[in-house]
């Protein structure tokens, strides 16, 4: 599993519990509501499993890794990318980071950008084809980020060209420059787990709008 980076720095945020969270702004042409299971995901059992119902995409982890789930079919150019992450509130606050997949080319290429509430840290991370997890952005402290187990984080990420913008809870945290594939990419989500313990993941909300 991936290890996040030591912080680069605090941003000094205001703290705030998150509101419930708002469809993306824009348009919206993608939302999964979870209560169904949607074809476009993998319900493949390896590492952890997933189960769609009840609002909720809850990735239940059978022994210490990740999961990378992509809405495989569509891609998008200028975007913007929502989704809500929780733990259970009985997990415990290890190295366990989750967070939007985007500018996906396939599984083996693509960017995340995750929280790790346990820190109270975000990054962004690339997934190279045959070189492996490189980090565009490392690991930086945020207060806009509720590190209270069982409480809910919503992020957000803005496309526009070869720019990301990023939200935490309706906060910008910044932008990246990275290289998004020509003609759009696959979007999806990430989840981890801490190698100590079998937790679980719960992803709600996520959705997909068009400037």
């Amino acid at each position: 599993m991936r290890t996040m980076l030591a912080a680069a720095a605090l941003l000094g945020l205001p703290f705030a519990l998150p509101a419930a969270a708002a469809p993306c702004p824009g348009t919206v042409v993608l939302q999964d509501s979870y209560a169904t299971p949607n074809p476009a995901l993998d319900p493949t059992v390896n590492e952890s499993k997933i189960t769609i119902q009840g609002g909720k995409a809850e990735v239940t982890f059978l022994k210490s890794g990740s999961r990378n789930e992509e809405y495989v079919g569509k891609k998008y150019g200028d975007a913007n990318v929502c989704a809500t992450f929780a733990t259970a509130k009985t997990d415990k606050a290890e190295t366990e980071p989750a967070g939007i997949l985007f500018w996906a080319v396939d599984y083996t290429a693509f960017y995340t950008f995750e929280i790790l509430p346990s820190t109270g840290q975000f990054a962004v991370y690339q997934m190279v084809p045959g070189t492996g997890w490189t980090v565009p952005l490392a690991a930086t402290a945020s207060a806009a980020i509720v590190k209270t187990m069982g409480a809910p984080n919503t992020l957000q990420v803005e496309t526009r060209g070869n720019v990301a913008t990023l939200f935490i809870n309706s906060q910008q945290m910044g932008t990246f420059t990275g290289t998004p594939p020509p003609g759009g990419g696959a979007v999806g989500f990430s989840v981890s787990n801490a190698n100590t313990s079998l937790d679980t993941w719960d992803v709600t909300d996520f959705s997909v709008a068009i400037p």
